[in-house]
């Protein structure tokens, strides 16, 4: 998850979330930037992220999604 947007068809983790945001998402991204967007949208859902984990190897944030997907419903804590 080095590189955005750099096959053409797939996002990485910070435009992948703008994108199932929908329009809203991608207003945010328009008006700030992909990774700020991103942010606000996983702070808002009640699971606040370090923009450095948009950054990380597939690996590692395949694991870290895995994680919040397995966690109940937020409840503000963050990561």
């Amino acid at each position: 998850m080095n590189d955005w947007h750099t096959c053409g068809t797939t996002h990485c983790r910070a435009g992948w979330v703008v994108h199932l945001a929908g329009e809203a998402g991608y207003a945010l991204e328009r008006f700030h930037n992909t990774a700020l967007a991103a942010q606000l949208i996983y702070r808002e859902s009640g699971h606040p992220i370090n923009p450095g984990k948009f950054y990380v190897k597939n690996d590692e944030a395949l694991a870290d999604m895995k994680r919040l997907a397995e966690v109940a419903p937020a409840t503000g804590g963050g990561t």
